[in-house]
């Protein structure tokens, strides 16, 4: 092997293998039956993977882009998905029903049958939840769409959480060499639209997630619906990541609410089915009643941003009129200096900010060291200190003060004064280091089973 070739295939080796990936390309209603029924759905901006200019971004979302936690001011929607608006008019949204089924449809690229290619990830492929809402943003925050609840009191209060499931369904697929695949093709084959199913079924079949639209949705009237995928890495398993990774994926979608006389016309000959359409015509077993092996998408979060860390969780302001769930305090720090009594600032006021990030500068002795008067036998000094601390803010907000004091007595008897130009110190101490914050992992995390501790494979998106 030439030199030229070790050095990349070492390189290579350290260099962090790209992420998974997977959105939602088409939408179908369900009936009572399980039969798919009516015209096919799609997200805002859809693009699909046989349109001209198609490339891996071109519906992909990520969550964090370059970081290794969630904040919050995550952006939840692809820029081409942040208005309400469909790309065009052969990817129409979908027609959907008050309290009807919806199999929201994507590939699971080798997340179900591949899962050994990396180590880490939750048992399941990890957890989609599903949101809704009438008041969608064009800003949405991740962060404050993940506070919301089954009850629609959470965070915000601007939507609810509609639907958990894992991402494998139990029945999806990729074509491909492994066991899995051919167990599953055998089970439930799939085929193109068109082909006779006397022939080896050649489709691969998408995964789906089941969500049932709120019975409360108003006819006539848009819904909005965020699906997030939340596929993070478990901290202490992965070397390169010992503190483990978020990896959310999300698709943001808007269906129109309508009669079932319109949206479930199983006659109706659907128009606008994508290029390479599979003929499968029936959702999964158990679609109405389908659920996640783990339900808390703040429980499934390794970052700090629900209440470790350094970091603290807000969600946006709230709608007027919408009642908001408080956010979480922010941790406090492991180790601190412990003030003895409070002493108010001098002259009322905090000192001002002089120096650089608005921390004030000492530019004089606060006062003389305190000396033994003359005949002064057993005379009690009583020194005063006190202690300014100033934390500057890193977002330009005028720093917080804390004023603390510390009060020494000590009995001075007659001796002799110190020699010239040497001055003793009352008190003398150095600033108490402040120990970062706590970053010690549990063994074991909702969601994720250490035992099988690998998960799914990323995928060349290219």
């Amino acid at each position: 092997m030439s030199r030229v070739l070790q050095t990349i295939v070492a390189a290579l080796a350290v260099v962090p293998i790209a992420q998974g990936h997977t959105w939602i390309e088409q939408l179908r209603n369900v009936n009572d039956k399980g039969q798919y029924v009516g015209e096919y759905g799609y997200p805002r901006g859809m693009v699909a993977k046989t349109d001209p200019g198609y490339n891996g971004f071109s519906m992909n979302w990520l969550m964090p882009d370059g970081d290794v936690f969630i904040r919050n001011d995550t952006i939840l929607c692809h820029k081409d998905q942040r208005q309400q608006k469909q790309s065009s008019d052969k990817y129409p949204r979908l027609q959907a029903v008050p309290g009807g089924f919806i199999a929201m449809r994507y590939m699971e690229n080798g997340h179900v049958t591949k899962p050994q290619n990396q180590i880490g990830k939750p048992a399941h492929a990890g957890t989609v939840f599903v949101y809704g809402t009438t008041q969608p943003k064009e800003d949405e925050k991740l962060v404050d769409v993940l506070y919301w609840t089954e009850d629609g009191k959470g965070g915000d209060g601007r939507g609810t959480l509609i639907a958990t499931n894992n991402y494998d369904d139990g029945r999806c697929y990729e074509t491909n060499e492994t066991p899995e695949y051919k167990q599953r093709a055998k089970e439930v084959p799939n085929y193109a639209m068109g082909q006779g199913d006397d022939g080896p079924g050649t489709m691969p079949l998408f995964c789906e997630t089941n969500v049932q639209l709120p019975k409360t949705a108003d006819v006539g009237k848009p819904y909005t619906l965020y699906w997030v995928w939340q596929w993070n890495t478990a901290p202490g398993i992965d070397p390169g990541l010992p503190k483990g990774k978020d990896e959310y994926y999300s698709t943001c979608i808007d269906v129109d609410v309508a009669s079932a006389d319109v949206a479930l016309a199983a006659d109706a000959e659907p128009k606008f089915a994508l290029g390479q359409q599979d003929a499968m015509a029936k959702a999964v077993s158990d679609f109405a009643s389908r659920t996640a092996a783990m339900t808390d998408a703040l429980k499934g979060e390794v970052g700090p941003i629900f209440g470790g860390g350094n970091q603290t969780s807000a969600p946006s302001a709230p709608v007027a009129g919408v009642p908001s769930q408080p956010p979480a305090p922010a941790p406090a720090p492991s180790r601190a200096p412990a003030p003895s009594s409070p002493a108010p600032p001098l002259s009322g006021q905090p000192p001002r900010a002089s120096g650089p990030a608005g921390i004030p500068t000492l530019t004089r002795r606060p006062g003389a060291a305190p000396s033994n008067p003359p005949g002064g036998d057993n005379v009690v000094t009583v020194t005063d200190t006190v202690f300014i601390t100033m934390t500057a803010s890193e977002t330009g907000a005028p720093p917080s003060t804390m004023v603390t004091s510390k009060r020494a007595v000590s009995s001075a008897k007659s001796q002799a004064p110190p020699a010239a130009g040497i001055t003793t110190s009352a008190a003398k101490s150095s600033p108490a280091g402040v120990a970062p914050p706590g970053s010690a992992a549990p063994t074991k995390l909702p969601g994720f089973d250490m035992s099988n501790p690998r998960g799914a494979k990323f995928r060349n998106m290219f």
